[in-house]
């Protein structure tokens, strides 16, 4: 027996199948959602709602108010973390779990703290005791049984969204309905079949419970007449309204709320449908979540000015050298010859320093020093040990419910060092502030500022002119510079001819020391190294589907290229004849050197037209040979059965041309056409005329069996003729009778599908006559009817009457019977009593 234990590592497949099912069944039953998860139980499904998959759980990084109003919550509730997970904003899992990563990082008092040193990290082959608020495990490609199993079993429970009777209803209904469908289809397929199936006629003795009450014995009609009740009746049921309990005890709070309620939803519908930016922007207004912002950042207001920060950071950078550049390539040679350069020595108390020293009290070193009080708090024994248990409680927080708002400032290097100017007044003609102490440098190098001379703040003091500003000085330790050098660099607001003065001499000076350097004594040459080349790259090998594409491209190209370059006959369909050889010979070209005429436009025309008979030729036997004509009549003449058929033999080459050849050959054609219509005055011949003309030229070829081949019919003889004709008429009588064997095996075809609907024709065509008959007949019954029916307009009447004289003579007499039978009963009692009395 399998025994599965409830538990483990939640799954991406069960994270969505429980989403999904608190969709549908809400937060209160745990149990059936539960039902839905094999491997998972209600109080494991409702723990990891509440852990991890609930959308209002912050998932992000934890910030420095948080922490803080953790630690001092824990110090407030030590160990209520389901107290402190709401007013902190995270799960009582994250606070738990953040407070000990806290209390870690305080205790081992190391900065580069790693999280896989973590003691409470799982190690390969543990067991999670917390999976709940741990991300799901991703689903395995190949799912077992079970997992499939689960899966489609929730798939079909979530997508039933109504109950069992109307899932019930819904499927017998679906049942009758396919009923219904079979039973038309078998109805329709027997009609078809020559069956017909009459319907059912109601039974007239049986009872219809659809239009009568079922065993109804209705009383018998009294002596009195009700008609003024019957009308009272008639009347109070027209007058009564039914009343509801809602207009008894009025509207009930509830509808009231379920009508404000939709009519909200509505109004927000049509705000989505008009203005859908408006309506994301007021819902997404309305939820706490997003409304929920971070705070302000508050941060201390600065008491070093913007100026004064880059002044000290221009004393760093210009004041200093590159590393590099102050080792060199000596080593402690060059170390030992070179000065210090670096960062400007201090020149007593009043100095300002290069840069602003890091503060010892920042909020992050707060936070540890308030975890490490806690760690030493949950570490400290019983009071009754007496001693010092080296906690201070007294100076701990435990004034409210959120930690004080304590306020880090900035410390101010320069608050203790302001100068004698701002301290106690300066000298006279000192100019409010200190002078500034020339220190050598390296020729060249760019001046460094004093530090020693610090302007005053808002303003400056009586009697002074003003503070002295940070004057760029010489540092010169090796005394490279000169006297006129130091003194020029050393001047305060100098003017712009002085300084380029100075520039050019500088110039000046540098190139008569580049002019006193000595002849070079040796050449150099630079020769630049072979780089190998790279080694080409293969090339990528096609796809097989990539090149059946190409090529299929390429043989449409190339169809569509041969198309072209096919003659006028093939590219409009037109016909052709089977071989060269039964065409009638071309017109003779005149002997060259056969007087005048022979170089004459005669000559030439008759040379012309040889070569384009010879060219015609040409190409019809190679689109002959290479487009075959299929066997049959090509042009609409006869061939013989003994014609030759299909010429045989390999395809004569023709002369290639270009597109753009051919399209210009075409154009000079057509060219020459337009100017042969309006040279012979033939603009007006439209198609007609052109048909005329085609018809006479097709009548005066003919074909003559014995050669074989078309003639003119002008050069044949009678004899010709009349072969011609025979040829014909054999030709036509020979298809008609193809023709006549193909129409007898289309009518036995058509006989044999035709039969049965020719039988059902008769069948029907029976049927007609007979209901034609009942027709007739009917007609006739219905003019008998209506005779009878106007005789018994007039005789109802009369007979109403006497029915309603002998209904008269019935009532008397029922009257008077009526009045005898009180008498004799009233005689009778009388007797009776007069009997008893005796």
């Amino acid at each position: 027996m399998r025994i599965m234990i409830k538990g483990g590592v939640w799954k991406n497949t069960e994270d969505e199948i429980l989403k999904a099912a608190v969709m549908k069944y809400g937060l209160n039953q745990w149990a059936r959602i539960s039902s839905l998860l094999v491997r998972k139980s209600a109080k494991q499904c409702k723990a990891r709602w509440y852990e991890w998959l609930d959308p209002s759980i912050k998932k992000t990084e934890w910030t420095r108010e948080e922490d803080e109003k953790l630690l001092h919550l824990a110090k407030l509730m030590p160990c209520q973390w389901r107290t402190i997970a709401p007013i902190v904003g995270r799960t009582p899992a994250q606070c738990l779990d953040r407070y000990e990563r806290l209390l870690d990082q305080a205790v081992a008092k190391d900065v580069n703290y790693d999280p896989r040193d973590d003691p409470r990290r799982l190690r390969p082959g543990e067991i999670d005791p917390n999976p709940e608020s741990k991300p799901a495990r991703p689903d395995a490609v190949d799912m077992d049984e079970d997992e499939k199993e689960m899966l489609s079993e929730a798939r079909a429970r979530l997508a039933n969204t109504r109950g069992k009777k109307a899932k019930r209803k819904a499927r017998e209904k679906q049942l009758e309905e396919a009923r219904r469908l079979a039973q038309l289809q078998k109805k329709r397929e027997l009609k078809a079949a020559g069956i017909e199936l009459r319907g059912r006629f109601k039974n007239s003795r049986a009872i219809d419970y659809n239009a009568e009450v079922p065993f109804e014995l209705k009383p018998q009609t009294g002596f009195y007449s009700t008609e003024q009740e019957e009308q009272i009746t008639r009347s109070m049921q027209q007058e009564f309204r039914p009343v509801t309990v809602e207009e008894l005890e009025g509207r009930r709070r509830k509808d009231i709320e379920d009508a404000l309620i939709k009519k909200d939803i509505k109004r927000q519908k049509l705000n989505e449908m008009h203005d859908a930016p408006g309506a994301v922007a007021q819902s997404m207004g309305l939820d706490q979540e997003t409304a929920r912002r971070r705070g302000k950042l508050m941060l201390p207001a600065p008491q070093v000015s913007e100026a004064e920060l880059e002044q000290i950071a221009r004393l760093g950078v210009d004041g200093a050298l590159e590393a590099s550049v102050q080792e060199g390539a000596g080593g402690d040679a060059t170390r030992t010859l070179l000065g210090q350069y670096g960062q400007t020595p201090r020149l007593g108390p009043g100095a300002t320093p290069m840069r602003t020293p890091r503060t010892g009290g920042g909020g992050g070193d707060r936070i540890m020093a308030e975890a490490a009080a806690l760690a030493r708090l949950q570490g400290m024994g019983t009071v009754l040990e007496g001693g010092d248990t080296g906690v201070d409680v007294a100076s701990m927080d435990f004034g409210g419910v959120t930690p004080r708002n304590v306020v880090a400032a900035t410390p101010n290097p320069l608050a203790g060092m302001a100068t004698p100017s701002v301290r106690g007044g300066v000298a006279a003609g000192s100019g409010g502030a200190t002078g500034a102490r020339i220190v050598p440098a390296i020729a060249g190098a760019a001046a460094t500022p004093s530090v020693a001379g610090t302007p005053l703040r808002g303003g400056t003091a009586a009697g002074s002119v003003g503070a002295t500003p940070l004057l760029p000085v010489i540092r010169d330790e090796l005394g490279l510079n000169e006297a006129d050098v130091v003194a020029a660099a050393m001047e305060v607001g100098g003017s712009k001819r002085a300084a380029a003065a100075r520039q050019a001499a500088v110039r000046g000076e540098l190139r008569e020391r580049l002019a006193g350097l000595p002849a070079p004594q040796n050449e150099y040459a630079f020769e630049v190294p072979e780089v190998e080349q790279e080694a080409p790259e293969e090339e990528m090998e096609e796809d097989l589907a990539d090149s059946k594409k190409r090529k299929t491209r390429e043989e449409a190209e190339h169809r569509r290229l041969d198309e072209l370059k096919k003659s006028k006959a093939l590219q409009r369909q037109l016909p052709r004849p089977m071989s060269v050889d039964s065409l009638p010979a071309p017109r003779a070209a005149a002997a060259p050197g056969g007087g005048a005429g022979t170089a004459g436009a005669g000559g030439l025309r008759e040379r012309a037209e040889e070569l384009v008979a010879i060219e015609m030729a040409a190409l019809l036997t190679h689109d002959a040979i290479k487009y075959p004509v299929k066997d049959g009549r090509a042009d609409g003449k006869k061939k013989s059965s003994g014609a030759s058929g299909r010429p045989a033999g390999p395809v004569p080459a023709l002369e290639e041309f270009d597109l753009e050849e051919l399209k210009a050959a075409d154009d000079m054609v057509q060219k020459e056409v337009a100017f042969l219509r309006n040279a012979w005055d033939h603009t007006s011949m439209g198609p007609a005329d052109y048909l005329d003309v085609w018809l006479g030229v097709h009548r005066d070829l003919i074909y003559l069996p014995s050669r074989q081949r078309y003639e003119r019919a002008a050069s044949a003889t009678n004899v010709d003729r009349i072969e011609s004709i025979k040829s014909e008429f054999d030709f036509v009588r020979g298809d008609m009778e193809r023709e006549a064997r193909k129409a007898a095996k289309l009518e036995a075809k058509l006989g044999v599908l035709l039969a049965g609907l020719q039988r059902r024709q008769g069948e029907l065509s029976g049927r007609v006559g007979e209901l034609w008959a009942q027709v007739r007949d009917a007609a006739q019954e219905l003019v008998c009817f209506k005779a009878l029916h106007e005789r018994e307009l007039r005789a109802a009447p009369e007979r109403l009457e006497a029915l309603g004289e002998l209904l008269s003579s019935a009532q008397r007499r029922e009257a008077e019977l009526q009045e005898r039978f009180k008498a004799l009963t009233r005689r009778k009692e009388d007797l009776a009593e007069a009997l008893g009395r005796a």
